[in-house]
C-alpha cells in the first residue's frame, strides 16, 4: 500500500506532459535521394544520415503527442502531432535516421534541431532554440529567431539567419549569404566564391579563402567588422564608415571623406587585386588585418 501511494506521489509530482511520454520507433523504405520533411514542434530534432535505404524515427513523445511517419519511398513525411490546444504544452524528442543523400527539410517552433552526415540540401527553420549542422551538404538554408545558428562543411549555397542569436560558419565553400541582428557572426575556414555578410548589433569577423574575382560584401549597423587576409591577398577595397574607426594592416590609412562630417573612406588595391571586397557601417570599427 505505501508503495503505490510513493508511486502516485512520484508521478504527480513530474512535470505535465512527462509522466505519459511514450517511446517511439518506426521505419519506412527510402530512396537514396529521398526528400525527406519533419515537424516537431516542440522539443528536440536529431537528423543523421546513414547508409541505409530507409528513414528510422526513434525517440520520446510527450503526452497526448502521436508520431507519423509516411509517403512514398521518394517522399517521407514525418511529423509528431499533439492534440493539446497549446501544441508547445509538451515536449518531443526525436532521432531521425535518412539516407545520407537524402535532402532534408525541418520546422519546429519550441524547438533545437541537429543535422549532421547529409549530403543532399538540408533546410531548418525554428523560432526558439538553436540550430547545428555539420557534413558536406550541397545546399544549406538555417534560420533560427531566438537562437544560435552553426554550420560546418556546408558547400554549394549556403544561407544562414539570426534574429537574436549568434551564427558560425567553419570550414564552408561556395556562395554565402549570412545575416543576424543581435548577435556575433563568424565565418572561419574554407573557400567562398561569393560571400554577403549583414549585421545590425552584433560584430562579424571574416576569416576565410576567397577564390580568384570572388566578392565580399559586409554591412553593419553599430557592430563592429573584423577581416583577416593573408599578407599577399590580391583585393580591390571599397570602405566606408559613418563614425566608426578604420584600421588597415594592409594597405594605406582611411581619410575623412569630408570636412563636415565624421565620415570616412578608404579605397585600395592590396596584391595584384581581383577580389572585390566591400564594407559600409553607420557607427561600427573596421579592422582589416594581416593573417599571421
Amino acid at each position: 500500500m505505501k508503495r503505490a501511494a510513493l508511486a502516485l506521489v512520484a508521478a504527480l509530482a513530474l512535470p505535465a506532459g512527462l509522466a505519459a511520454q511514450t517511446t517511439a520507433d518506426q521505419r519506412h523504405p527510402a530512396a537514396p535521394d529521398a526528400a525527406v520533411s519533419i515537424e516537431n514542434s516542440a522539443g528536440s530534432t536529431k537528423v543523421t544520415g546513414w547508409d541505409r535505404a530507409e528513414v528510422q524515427v526513434k525517440g520520446t513523445l510527450c503526452s497526448r503527442c502521436e508520431l507519423s511517419l509516411d509517403g512514398t519511398d521518394k517522399h517521407v513525411r514525418v511529423e509528431v502531432a499533439s492534440d493539446h490546444v497549446n501544441p508547445m504544452a509538451g515536449k518531443s524528442d526525436i532521432e531521425v535516421m535518412v539516407p545520407a543523400g537524402a535532402s532534408v527539410s525541418i520546422e519546429g517552433f519550441q524547438a533545437t534541431i541537429a543535422v549532421a552526415g547529409v549530403s543532399g540540401s538540408v533546410k531548418a527553420e525554428t523560432v526558439n532554440g538553436t540550430i547545428t549542422h555539420a557534413g558536406p551538404s550541397k545546399e544549406v538554408s538555417l534560420q533560427s529567431v531566438n537562437g544560435a545558428v552553426d554550420t560546418s562543411k556546408a558547400s554549394g549555397r549556403v544561407n544562414v539567419e539570426a534574429v537574436n542569436g549568434t551564427i558560425t560558419v567553419r570550414d564552408s565553400s561556395g556562395e554565402l549569404e549570412a545575416s543576424t541582428v543581435n548577435g556575433k557572426l563568424t565565418v572561419t575556414g574554407g573557400s567562398f566564391t561569393r560571400a554577403q555578410i549583414e549585421t545590425v548589433a552584433g560584430g562579424a569577423r571574416f576569416d576565410a579563402a576567397l577564390g580568384p574575382k570572388a566578392s565580399l560584401s559586409v554591412e553593419s549597423v553599430s557592430g563592429s567588422v573584423e577581416l583577416v587576409f593573408p599578407a599577399a591577398f590580391g583585393g580591390d577595397f571599397s570602405v566606408t564608415t559613418f563614425s566608426g574607426e578604420i584600421t588597415n594592416e594592409l594597405g594605406p590609412a582611411a581619410e575623412k571623406a569630408s570636412a563636415f562630417t565624421p565620415q570616412k573612406e578608404l579605397s585600395f588595391t592590396s596584391g595584384s587585386g581581383g577580389v572585390r571586397v566591400s564594407v559600409e557601417t553607420l557607427s561600427g570599427a573596421v579592422h582589416i588585418r594581416k593573417r599571421q
